[in-house]
């Protein structure tokens, strides 16, 4: 196993070992080792959270379809009247994010101030 010496230029006597610059600060994976950066993160982590994203569109517009179908079948609504529950339905899911993080942030807010 090779390992490389790297020379800064600020001053002679600092040299570093290229593993340890690839190290992140502070931040450890799965295992509780220190996070190599060319091993973690990036695109790894970019395609969980796009799987994450398409996974919760499919379940968001799955659930509105059923909803349609369960609000005009087995509850026997009109039409309209099933379309105007699932509008508002979008709506509040929508929503919820919104005044949610307005109450952690609230919450987050004064329990720091506290803190001081």
């Amino acid at each position: 196993m090779k390992i490389k010496l790297i020379v800064l230029m600020e001053e002679p006597n600092d040299v570093l070992l290229e593993a340890q610059l690839a190290l992140v600060d502070g931040a450890v994976d799965y295992t509780g080792q220190p996070a190599v950066r060319s091993k973690s993160g990036y695109w790894k982590s970019a395609w969980f959270i796009i799987g994450v994203e398409v996974a919760e569109r499919v379940s968001y517009y799955g659930i509105q379809g059923n909803l349609i179908s369960y609000l005009t079948g087995p509850l026997q609504q009109s039409t309209a009247t099933a379309a105007e529950n699932v509008n508002i339905w979008a709506g509040t899911a929508s929503l919820l994010p919104l005044f949610g993080t307005r109450i952690v942030n609230i919450i987050s807010y004064a329990s720091f101030h506290h803190q001081i």
